[in-house]
């Protein structure tokens, strides 16, 4: 608690009573630390302890590497359909549909967005892969997995279409002409 000062009259309080003030006023840390000093760590018996930190995961975190597939024509797909990825008949990762692109995400110079449209583009899939499939769990995807640039394995390649087929958890191919990992 402050002591009441006059200073109509350009009077500073003393110095004294500016220390006995701030002394006066405890917190709830001040109650710590004096709790923790009356702790008489001599009578303590940590015969047998184990000091090593200790921590459990409770849920692994998961990141997921978003992929747009961009199409010739629009399809019926419903969400959470699973959708593979073909190379070559020999590689084969398995995403998930997630949502169509918005029409109309024009964005400025601060990477704002100008003109939202709340309607979606039937002709843009986006598509979700967990991320340790492809910089962890990978072993037979070796040329897919450096086919995606926030990967761990990303190379610039160059390939054909034909060698890549985009086929739906019903066996339907999808008709894309463009992807971006």
């Amino acid at each position: 608690m402050m002591p009441n000062f006059n200073l109509d009259n350009n009077v500073f309080p003393d110095r004294k009573d500016l220390k006995k003030s701030i002394q006066a006023e405890k917190t709830i840390y001040d109650d710590i630390v004096d709790q923790a000093k009356k702790l008489n760590v001599e009578k303590i018996n940590f015969d047998g302890e184990d000091f090593v930190p200790r921590s459990e995961i409770k849920q692994k975190q998961r990141v997921f590497f978003w992929i747009r597939v961009y199409l010739k024509e629009e399809i019926n797909i419903e969400l959470n359909t699973d959708v593979n990825i073909i190379w070559k008949e020999t590689e084969k990762i398995t995403t998930k549909f997630i949502c169509y692109a918005k029409k109309g995400l024009d964005k400025d110079l601060e990477e704002q967005v100008t003109n939202y449209n709340p309607e979606d583009d039937k002709k843009v899939l986006c598509l979700m892969v967990d991320e340790d499939r492809i910089n962890i769990n990978n072993e037979d995807i070796p040329f897919i997995k450096t086919l995606f640039k926030i990967g761990r394995f990303y190379e610039k390649q160059v390939w054909q279409r034909v060698d890549m087929s985009l086929i739906d958890s019903n066996g339907n191919e999808l008709p894309w002409f463009d992807i971006d990992f």
